[in-house]
């Protein structure tokens, strides 16, 4: 993976626990934020981000539920900690700016 294509995934990972943050509950299906981290500047299919949502699943920076063919993430202390920098940061996801 090229430097730039890891900056973009790490960049899209972030982006997942953003939208989480900002959900109603910190939950949404994989298709809502498919749509929301393509408005924040990225180009994904629904593919790239289930892959995403199960990396940070594998890090407990969310969890995850299948009801009937949709998938639904829900963010989790662990990613609202790495949002807020606390605790240790998540390995290949980027850390938010300051401010």
């Amino acid at each position: 993976m090229s430097a730039f294509a890891k900056h973009l995934t790490e960049d899209l990972r972030l982006c997942v626990l953003r939208v989480l943050a900002e959900a109603p509950g910190a939950r949404a299906n994989a298709s809502i934020i498919q749509s929301a981290v393509n408005a924040l500047g990225h180009h994904v299919t629904r593919e790239q981000v289930a892959q995403q949502i199960a990396y940070l699943d594998s890090l407990d920076a969310i969890g995850t539920e299948e009801v009937g063919p949709v998938l639904v993430a829900e963010l989790r202390a662990v990613g609202d900690n790495h949002l807020k920098r606390l605790g240790p940061p998540l390995p290949g996801v980027k850390l938010p700016s300051l401010g």
